[in-house]
């Protein structure tokens, strides 16, 4: 693999969008073992559901501050410090051994995680800005990709036979070397070149309170959230639960959303320089919700695929769509992302 081109003021597009591949692929591998993990631990699937929702308590505690930090350490120095919690975390859940233990391991997850992805998406903005074109969307397509690798991967360790303890410490290593590598390249998150007069008096503004463009963008954004957050919690254990399917068939639908997101993502934006984005949004909004339906109301492993697929592309662009938005409040920058 080539090494990121270093540009001292724009910053690296190939280097940030590696780190969303990582994350994509470190987190998905451990997501699609969650019938082992569930397993390991014994629990009932309303105890996996309170361990699970310990990753939005660490993220949702730690994230409003993200911004802050990265104005003051950098982003390259903030994704180091918590990818690699993020990451160790994980791993440490392979030896969980009750729903407690993994509840922790979960919490540091989300903590981790929390703060690594607002992290890579205001170094994406900064990049995105600083070279003046569009990134977002390509950059979270390449994290959807990464998600299928990382799906691919859960499912070849689950054929195989080997344990949690095997895959989860491999891929955390890998995952953290190559994260320390890449943000070498990361662009200053501080506006270092020539700017225009309106960039400057957008820079120069206060810094006020949240806005409610903040909260509607916000709102979106947990709604996209909740469903991305709902497919790569549980649909791999649906499929296993209620249709029989092996855990290796579970672990390739996960992959088959991810995909489906990935290259969503990636005919997304020119959709919406074409169409404009209210119509996108809304056609995107619907497809999700019909390949939800059909994924949970028809039983048959063919029709599970297509509605994963369906409900992958609906959730598409909504996330980095609104992410650019809110990078480009004036005054607020990496606090309006966080």
């Amino acid at each position: 693999m080539s090494a990121p081109v270093r540009t001292r003021d724009n910053g690296s597009a190939l280097a940030v969008g590696t780190c969303f591949t990582l994350i994509g692929v470190s987190m998905t591998a451990a997501l699609s073992r969650m019938p082992s993990i569930r397993e390991q631990v014994g629990a009932t699937s309303a105890q996996l559901s309170l361990a699970l929702v310990c990753v939005g308590i660490g993220s949702v505690i730690i994230m409003p501050f993200t911004g802050t930090l990265v104005e003051r350490f950098s982003s390259a120095v903030v994704i180091r410090i918590f990818g690699t919690l993020c990451l160790l975390a994980w791993t440490a859940a392979a030896w969980a051994t009750s729903v407690a233990v993994l509840a922790i391991c979960l919490f540091f997850v989300g903590m981790g995680m929390g703060v690594t992805d607002v992290s890579m998406n205001v170094q994406g903005h900064t990049v995105e800005k600083r070279q003046r074109r569009v990134l977002m969307p390509t950059l979270h397509a390449v994290f959807s990709f990464g998600s299928v690798a990382g799906a691919l991967a859960g499912a070849g360790f689950a054929r195989l036979d080997l344990s949690l303890k095997v895959q989860f410490p491999i891929i955390g290593a890998l995952a953290i070397i190559a994260l320390f590598w890449c943000a070498d390249f990361f662009a200053s998150d501080k506006v270092d070149r020539p700017v225009s007069a309106a960039e400057k008096s957008d820079e120069a503004a206060p810094k006020r309170g949240i806005t409610r463009i903040e909260i509607m963008l916000g709102l979106i954004m947990l709604a996209t959230a909740l469903g991305e957050g709902a497919a790569n919690d549980w649909l791999a254990l649906l499929l296993v639960d209620t249709r029989g399917v092996p855990e290796s068939f579970g672990a390739l639908a996960l992959a088959g959303f991810n995909l489906a997101m990935g290259v969503g993502r990636l005919v997304g934006g020119r959709l919406i320089v074409r169409l404009g984005r209210v119509p996108v949004l809304r056609a995107s909004g619907t497809l999700a919700c019909f390949g939800i339906l059909l994924l949970c109301l028809v039983d048959s492993p063919v029709t599970a695929l297509i509605g994963a697929g369906c409900w992958g592309i609906g959730l598409a662009v909504v996330f980095p769509s609104s992410i650019s938005a809110a990078g480009e409040i004036p005054g607020r920058g990496a606090r309006a992302i966080a």
